[in-house]
C-alpha cells in the first residue's frame, strides 16, 4: 500500500501566569496522523510530524475481543498547566485526538469511505505526566483530550499513549483490511465560573443589566436567563444596521443553552486551510459537493486551496501546482504553500460540518465573551487581549510559511483592509517569542485571533432558533450530502448563527469583544472574511 502522508501544522501559544498577564507566546502545531494497515500480518508505520507537535510510531497492539489499542507517541512544545487549574485564574491546553478509518475487503483494491472510530469506555493508556479525558459528556466516545496531569510548562514528550478502539461498535468484524488516520486539534480549557457579558462600553448592541447600559451582566450559572427591558434582566439595544442584526431583544435563554459558566474547550486558533483540506480529503463525492465551490475556491484574498488531479485538496500559495482540478498534488502543501493561513470562504454549513466531523460543536456568543475575558471585570470597549489598544498589521513577512506574520512586529491584530495584507494571516501569528498578552493579541485564557483576522461564527441568543441550541456534540459523521446532522444546531440556512470579533477587512471597532452589530445576522454565503472555530463541553 502506498502511504498517504497528510501532515498539518498550525501555530498556537503557551500561556504563563494567567492571573495578571500572559508573559510569553510561542507556536504550537496541530498534527494529523497518517494511514496504516490493520488486521493483517504487518503494520505500515509512518511517522507524522508537524511544526512543534508530533504524533509518531502509530501502531495497533493488544487486540482483545473486539478492541484494539491505537498506540502512538505524542509531543509538543510550549504546553502549559497552570498551578491551581482548573479555576478562573488557571487552566491548561490539550490536544483533542480522534481517529478515522477506512476498510476494504481482503483481496480488493477498493477502499470504502472514511468513517469515525468509536473509542472504548475504558482501557486507554496515558503516559507518565499525562492524562487522558474521554470527550463524552453523554453518548458515544468519539475522541479524547490528552493533556498534562499536573502543573508545569514546556515540551511534552509522551511515548506509548494509546486509545482503545471498539471496532465492533463500528461494524468491523476483524477480517477486513483497515487503514487509520489519527487527527489532533489544539484546544484551550475555558474554566468554569462566573463572568460578565458586555463591557459597559460603546459597542453596538452590547449586553447589559437593564436599565443601566454601562453595567455588564453577570453570568453566574447555567440557569435560564430572561431577556427584556425590565429591571435586572439581560438586555441589549437593537441594531438596525442593514436590518435587525443584533437580535430580537426578547425571550428567555433556556437552561440548556451553553452560557459559558460551565467549563468548555475551544480551539486555540481558527480553522486553518490545511486543516480544512484534511477534512475535505476524508469526504465522499456527494458530501464534497456542498463543502466546496463547484468551480473551486476564489483563490484570492489569501485563500490557497486547490483541487488536484487525483481528487485531493491541498494548498498552493506559491502557485506552482497548476490549475483547479488539474493541479499536481505532489507540488501542494510545500513549505511556502500557506497551509497555516486561517481558512476564509467558509459558510456556516462548512463550519458546522467541520465541527460535526471532528466530534466538536459550535460555541455560543456568551462562550465567546467568556473565552475572551475570563472572569475579569470588563474593560469598556476592550479587545480580546483585555485592553483598548490595538495595532494594525500593515504588511506580511514570511508569506505562506509557518513563520508568516506581520512585517511590522508591533502589530497585534489583522483588521482595516490594509492594502499590503488583503486577507487573513497565519492562524495565531501575533504570538511570537517573548510577547505579552496584548502584543500577542491573546485572550485571557490564551486563545488567539478572537479579535480580527476572520469573523467568529457563534450561535446567537438573538433569535429563537439560536436560543434552541443545546450544546449537542458532533458524532463524527455527516449526512450523505455533507451537512452536519446534529438536531439542535442552526441549519445550513444559518438562521441562529451570527458574527462576532470583526475581521481583516473591517474597522477595528467591530473587533471589540462585546460589539454585537452582526450577532444575529443571518448569512449562509461563503465570502473572503468568513472563517470558523469549534468548541466542546469539558467532560
Amino acid at each position: 500500500m502506498k502511504n498517504d502522508k497528510n501532515n498539518v501544522t498550525d501555530p498556537s501559544i503557551k500561556e504563563e501566569g494567567i492571573m495578571r498577564r500572559l508573559k510569553q507566546f510561542l507556536r504550537i502545531a496541530i498534527c494529523k496522523g497518517c494511514p496504516l494497515m490493520l488486521f493483517v500480518i504487518f503494520v505500515i508505520n509512518v511517522p507524522c510530524s508537524g511544526n512543534n507537535l508530533e504524533i509518531t510510531n502509530v501502531e495497533l497492539t493488544n487486540k482483545t475481543g473486539s478492541t484494539y489499542d491505537v498506540e502512538f507517541d505524542i509531543s509538543w512544545d510550549n504546553s502549559w498547566h497552570t498551578a491551581g487549574a482548573p479555576s478562573l485564574t488557571a487552566n491548561w491546553d490539550a490536544a483533542w485526538v480522534f481517529i478515522k478509518f477506512s476498510t476494504r475487503a481482503a483481496g480488493s483494491t477498493e477502499w470504502l469511505p472514511w468513517r469515525h472510530a468509536t473509542l472504548n469506555a475504558t482501557g486507554h493508556t496515558a503516559p507518565s505526566g499525562s492524562q487522558i479525558d474521554l470527550g463524552a459528556t453523554s453518548g458515544t466516545n468519539v475522541g479524547a483530550f490528552i493533556r498534562r496531569s499536573s502543573a508545569g510548562s514546556g515540551t511534552n514528550t509522551w511515548t506509548d499513549a494509546a486509545l482503545q478502539w471498539d471496532f465492533s461498535a463500528d461494524g468491523i468484524s476483524g477480517d477486513e483490511v483497515v487503514r487509520v488516520r489519527v487527527f489532533g486539534i489544539e484546544m484551550v480549557l475555558i474554566s468554569s465560573g462566573s463572568f460578565y457579558a458586555g463591557s459597559g462600553g460603546t459597542g453596538t448592541s452590547e449586553f447589559y443589566k437593564y436599565p443601566t447600559s454601562t453595567n455588564p451582566y453577570l453570568i453566574s450559572s447555567e440557569d435560564a436567563i430572561p431577556i427584556g427591558a425590565d429591571t435586572d434582566k439581560l438586555y441589549y439595544p437593537s441594531s438596525t444596521d442593514g436590518g435587525d442584526q443584533s437580535g430580537d431583544g426578547s425571550g428567555n435563554i433556556p437552561a440548556g443553552f451553553p452560557k459559558g459558566y460551565d467549563a468548555f474547550y475551544i480551539m486555540k486558533t481558527e480553522i486553518s486551510q490545511r486543516q480544512y483540506c484534511d477534512f475535505l480529503n476524508t469526504l465522499e463525492a456527494g458530501q464534497l459537493t456542498n463543502r466546496v465551490y463547484a468551480d473551486g475556491y476564489f483563490n484570492d484574498s489569501r485563500n490557497w486551496i486547490k483541487k488536484a488531479l487525483n481528487g485531493k485538496y491541498g494548498c498552493d500559495a506559491n502557485d506552482n501546482a497548476g490549475s483547479w482540478g488539474t493541479a499536481d498534488y505532489s507540488k501542494m502543501n510545500e513549505s511556502d504553500d500557506g497551509g497555516w493561513t486561517a481558512c476564509n470562504y467558509l459558510n456556516w454549513g462548512d463550519v458546522a460540518a467541520y465541527a460535526d466531523w471532528s466530534g466538536l460543536r459550535p460555541f455560543t456568543e456568551l462562550e465567546y465573551e467568556k473565552a475572551c475575558r475570563g472572569g475579569q471585570v470588563p474593560v469598556a470597549d476592550e479587545y480580546a487581549w483585555g485592553s483598548t489598544s490595538i495595532q494594525e498589521a500593515t504588511g506580511i513577512s514570511g508569506g505562506g510559511t509557518v513563520s508568516e506574520g506581520p512585517s511590522n512586529t508591533a502589530a497585534n491584530c489583522v483588521y482595516n483592509n490594509n492594502e499590503n495584507v488583503q486577507g487573513p494571516l497565519r492562524s495565531g501569528c501575533m504570538a511570537r517569542s517573548a510577547t505579552t498578552r496584548v502584543e500577542a493579541g491573546a485572550s485571557y485564557f490564551g486563545v488567539l485571533d478572537l479579535s480580527g483576522n476572520l469573523w467568529e461564527r457563534p450561535v446567537t441568543l438573538g433569535n429563537e432558533t439560536g436560543r434552541a441550541f443545546t450544546g449537542e456534540h458532533g458524532d463524527g459523521l455527516l449526512n450523505a450530502t455533507g451537512y452536519a446532522d446534529a438536531t439542535s444546531w442552526p441549519a445550513s440556512d444559518a438562521i441562529g448563527a451570527g458574527f462576532r470579533g470583526g475581521n481583516w477587512s473591517l474597522h477595528p471597532t467591530l473587533c471589540r469583544v462585546s460589539d454585537r452589530i452582526h450577532a444575529a445576522y443571518t448569512n449562509s454565503n461563503r465570502t473572503l472574511s468568513y472563517g470558523g472555530r469549534c468548541a466542546r463541553t469539558s467532560p
